[in-house]
């Protein structure tokens, strides 16, 4: 008993659970996996636009794109509420961070045209969350609508 006790704090740990993406990048991707997931399915039209936002967003090629998103999923899924991820998000993004966030998370709720109500509230609690003022929220929701070409309700 004592030797397998012992075990436990000398054997490695194993290196592939361990994140490969930046914590701060998994925690901003996983929200916006959890937006993209919030309605009931991320179709393939939110999953695309996903992919396009995060390599040029967070500064990574397309292979470290897909790998994030990979993590991204796996944080989300795993999740019980968003806190762990606007912690992050609190500590290290900046005012004008936060507030391309919220544009983003814009971007991929308006993907299918339609704001549902969970999509609502995820917006307003993220918003909430990171402390971007809902005039803040707005002006991101606006500039997503001319990104994306729609004006969802």
């Amino acid at each position: 008993m004592l030797n397998k006790m012992k075990n436990l704090f000398t054997e490695p740990i194993a290196e592939e659970s361990a994140p490969q993406s930046d914590e701060l990048h998994i925690a901003a991707a996983a929200l916006l996996v959890r937006a993209a997931q919030i309605d009931g399915e991320m179709d393939a039209h939110e999953s695309q636009l996903l992919s396009r936002l995060v390599g040029p967003h967070f500064g990574v090629d397309d292979a470290a794109a897909e790998l994030l998103i990979d993590e991204a999923k796996q944080a989300a899924d795993a999740a019980s509420d968003l806190f762990q991820f606007t912690h992050r998000i609190n500590s290290h993004f900046s005012a004008a961070h936060k507030i391309m966030l919220i544009e983003l998370l814009w971007q991929i709720v308006l993907a299918d045209g339609v704001v549902d109500d969970y999509e609502a509230n995820l917006m307003r609690r993220v918003a909430g969350l990171i402390h971007v003022t809902d005039q803040q929220a707005g002006q991101a929701r606006k500039k997503a609508e001319q990104a994306s070409g729609t004006s969802a309700s």
